[in-house]
């Protein structure tokens, strides 16, 4: 009987102590794993047994496995992360308007400049047809300027367009992920134990959106995650993920607006 309670504590502690390295083999195999969140094994006192000489340990349990998270942590990166994507793209807008208005002789300033010069000569000698000759031409070169520099904010504007194409659809495909996963983490969190890997992966598609849009994120009792953009307009709620539209602006049909459709059921 000795032995037998002593062989059943020796495999309780092989088991749980395996369970720990297979959750450490798997923390180095995802070190570089994008939104990889390190976990760890829980140990827990199996219970002492009553004999007629006090209580007999019986071993050791694996409690659960948990992953080294922060809430508070998670949503400052996505923060961090909307913040840095909009200076970064707000920085390559600026530098690409910066090219369409040049500095020196090949600006739109040097040329009115001129212009204007021209027309400080033709003031001073109104009778000089040579004068005035200038005048029409420093007036056409202006013109061909601007139209260039028109030309160019359209091009921008095009390719401006077509971007935020891309990014409604990509919010629109990532929107849909985080409602899956919402979906699925509910389900798995009425098992009693997290689902380490799936939170990871909302986790990271959260910060995906946030590279896109501002997002902020509410979380809920049943382990699924709101997600809000703007002013507190809903993109995901539960297993239901809303899609952006772009739409046309009243005011300039060459520029668009984001606008945001019902929600639908993952």
């Amino acid at each position: 009987m000795a032995n037998s309670a002593l062989t059943s504590l020796g495999t309780r502690a092989l088991f749980a102590n395996f369970a720990a390295l297979q959750v450490v083999g798997n923390n180095i195999a995802n070190a570089n794993t994008p939104g990889y969140s390190r976990q760890t094994v829980e140990f827990a006192n199996s219970g002492g047994q009553f004999t007629g000489a006090g209580f007999f340990g019986k071993g050791v349990d694996v409690s659960t496995v948990s992953r080294a998270h922060s809430e508070f942590l998670t949503r400052e990166l996505s923060t961090a992360t909307a913040l840095s994507a909009a200076d970064e793209a707000r920085a390559a807008q600026l530098q690409r308007l910066e090219s369409v208005f040049a500095t020196g002789e090949a600006g739109l300033g040097y040329a009115a400049g001129q212009f204007l010069n021209a027309f400080v000569d033709v003031a001073s000698s109104p009778q000089d047809a040579a004068a005035r000759q200038a005048v029409l031409s420093r007036a056409g070169d202006l013109a061909q300027r601007f139209k260039a520099a028109g030309d160019k904010i359209s091009d921008l504007q095009s390719g401006l367009v077509q971007d935020l194409g891309i990014a409604v659809n990509s919010v629109n495909t990532l929107a849909k992920g985080v409602a899956d996963w919402n979906d699925k983490i509910s389900s798995s969190i009425g098992l009693g134990h997290q689902p380490n890997d799936l939170l990871d992966q909302r986790d990271e598609m959260v910060r995906k959106i946030s590279e896109l849009v501002h997002v902020t994120t509410v979380a809920s009792r049943d382990g699924s995650m709101s997600v809000f953009i703007g002013g507190g307009q809903r993109l995901v709620l539960g297993a239901q993920a809303s899609k952006l539209a772009l739409s046309t602006d009243s005011f300039d049909p060459a520029r668009r607006r984001r606008s945001r459709r019902a929600a639908s059921r993952s």
